[in-house]
């Protein structure tokens, strides 16, 4: 439990990171039915999270009612504090999926838009990897020794070897459920947007390549009219 704790506690911290895709035009429908399938699972995992928020807020409510933390309740809190682990683990890996895709998309087409929607993605990206390493940090946890898995488990595993450290782990996975589940909202909105953005563009697209194709025939047209 713990090692796969650790593990996706590493990539929920962006230690590992999902490589762009190769491909061409070929690739865009496969491409951006992934950034809709993406914007899908990102609402199911905000989801997640807000029960998994619920839950640990319950428990951290119970704590501090009891002034304690047993040691019989930690295995119960270390489930949700993985299964928000796995989550933010899983949006993030879709976040960046999602700005490759644009980025590909941009770099074939020349589309401002989806360029400056995967940047924007890729700036999300940073600024929860920040605000999660604050919230260690503030909870009393070095996330400086969290750089990657195996460092992230020596320093949860040393943590969790005493009452104040698993009370840290809480307050931690507390703090981090509720910015996540706006963070993800937010991110949610910012895909959907690029989505329709692209489709817009490629509106366009259509249209002036029809506009240029009927010019092209009516050009011809009079031209024979002429012979």
């Amino acid at each position: 439990m713990k090692k796969h704790l650790i593990a996706v506690l590493a990539a929920s911290l962006a230690f590992t990171t999902v490589p762009a895709r190769a491909g061409g035009a070929a690739g865009m429908a496969t491409e951006f039915t992934q950034l809709a399938n993406n914007s899908e699972l990102i609402a199911i995992y905000g989801e997640n999270v807000a029960q998994v928020q619920q839950l640990i807020q319950q428990y951290q409510n119970m704590i501090q009612n009891t002034l304690g933390l047993s040691t019989q309740m930690w295995p119960s809190i270390m489930v949700q504090i993985s299964d928000l682990i796995d989550n933010i683990a899983a949006v993030d890996g879709a976040a960046n999926a999602s700005a490759n895709a644009l980025t590909q998309f941009a770099s074939h087409y020349n589309d401002v838009a989806s360029l400056n929607y995967a940047q924007m993605i890729q700036r999300w990206r940073t600024g929860v990897k920040n605000q999660i390493a604050e919230s260690l940090r503030a909870a009393g946890l070095n996330a400086n020794r969290m750089r990657d898995a195996q460092e992230a488990l020596a320093e949860i595993q040393a943590a969790s070897q005493s009452a104040q450290g698993r009370m840290q782990v809480l307050q931690a996975g507390n703090q981090i459920a509720g910015l996540m589940v706006n963070e993800i909202q937010s991110l949610h909105g910012t895909i959907i947007a690029a989505e329709q953005a692209r489709q817009n563009f490629m509106a366009t697209e259509i249209r002036e390549k029809e506009k240029k194709e009927e010019a092209f025939r009516e050009f011809w047209r009079d031209a024979g009219r002429r012979l």
